[in-house]
Order: structure tokens, then C-alpha cells, then sequence
């Protein structure tokens, strides 16, 4: 039982695991080389925190090895039984929506990902990963300047959302062992046939870009 830190306080966890669990709802991703203190709480108060994020719909994923804990919803946002019936589980993370770009984008971090040996780093050059996802275009996508800028537009929004790590060597990033985490390989590879299908279908020529 931790001492109050304030009158009235009722908090079960310390300091530290507090922080934690703000963080964890706050997200999008814990990272144990930059948050120490936090990612301590999380390892040694593991039993803890997961109680008080199921009490608001939410798990925690820890992974150890790779050193990341983030949440995510509970039972995968699905309904669950309550009383003999199905009743929704509330959102309580925000949510953002993809684009085509960014879409594209984590299809390819999440391959790399699935070629690595277990434990292996994952190291991307940006303007390698530019020109692969720069072949999945439709023919209202012609302006290579517009192109060019919704590619560095969702390149920033996957460092953002802690999906990629600058690494010391200039143009050259890491990729999160998160994703295989956030998006299964059943998952990814449902979308990649899919996208596989439209670039199929309507990929410009080359000779016509």
C-alpha cells in the first residue's frame, strides 16, 4: 500500500507506476531506452497496471525483448457478454485514420519486419522505401510534387505515431517491432493481396508516369 501523496488520495500505485499508466493512456508508445523510470514501473508493477487499464477497456502489450509496452483496446474492440448479452467495449484510445500513403507505408515496414531473423534490427533507407511505395500509384496521382509530398507528409506521421526510429546514420531508420504487435501477419496479409490487386489494376506505365 503506497502513502497518499495528496489528501484524499486513494491511488494504489507509486509515483512511478502512476506516471506509467498516464503514459500508457497517453501513448502511442513506451520505449524502454527513453522513458527508464517508466518502463522500470511497467516491468516491476506489470500485475497492477494491467488491472487498472482493464478497468477502463484496455490491455497492456509488453514486449521485453524489444523493449516496448504500449495499450490497445480490449478484446480487440470487440463486444463482450455482460449479463448473457453482447455489449460494445467504449472507445477510450483516440484513433487515427489511415490514408492510402500511410497505408502503403506500414504494409512495408510490417514485410521487412516479417524477414527479419527474431531479435534482428530492422533498418530502412528513406529513399529506398520512397520508391517502392512510390509504384503503387493511380492514375489521379501523375504530380510527382504532390506525390512527393504525401509521401514525406505520411513518412513524418509514422515517426509520430512511434512506427519508425531515427537511427545515428543519416536517411536510415528503424523500424518498431511494435508493428508486429499492432497488425498480425493474417492481418497484413489480407491487405497486401488487396493492394497488390489494385496497383495490378491501375499502376500507371512507366512510360506514361
Amino acid at each position: 500500500m503506497t502513502e497518499p501523496m495528496w489528501p484524499g488520495d486513494s491511488g494504489t500505485l507509486s509515483y512511478h507506476s502512476r506516471r506509467a499508466l498516464v503514459q500508457l493512456l497517453k501513448g502511442p508508445m513506451i520505449r524502454a531506452e527513453m522513458h527508464p523510470q517508466v518502463w522500470k514501473a511497467i516491468v516491476t508493477d506489470r500485475g497492477a497496471l494491467q488491472t487498472a487499464l482493464h478497468n477502463v477497456f484496455l490491455d497492456l502489450v509488453l514486449d521485453e525483448e524489444a523493449g516496448i509496452a504500449f495499450s490497445r483496446a480490449a478484446a480487440g474492440g470487440q463486444d463482450v457478454e455482460v449479463e448473457g448479452r453482447q455489449e460494445p467495449v467504449p472507445k477510450v484510445l483516440r484513433t487515427e485514420s489511415l490514408s492510402h500513403m500511410d497505408t502503403l507505408i506500414i504494409l512495408h515496414l510490417r514485410q521487412e519486419l516479417a524477414l527479419a531473423a527474431p531479435g534482428e534490427r530492422v533498418i530502412i533507407d528513406r529513399g529506398e522505401l520512397r520508391d517502392q511505395i512510390l509504384l503503387y500509384r493511380v492514375d489521379a496521382e501523375s504530380d510527382e510534387a504532390k506525390l512527393a509530398r504525401r509521401y514525406e507528409a505520411a513518412f513524418k506521421r509514422m515517426i509520430d505515431y512511434s512506427l519508425m526510429y531515427k537511427t545515428e546514420t543519416e536517411g536510415r531508420y528503424e523500424v518498431s517491432p511494435a508493428l508486429r504487435q499492432i497488425f498480425d501477419a493474417a492481418t497484413v496479409e489480407g491487405v497486401r493481396v488487396e493492394y497488390e490487386r489494385f496497383r495490378t489494376d491501375t499502376t500507371i506505365p512507366e512510360d506514361q508516369a
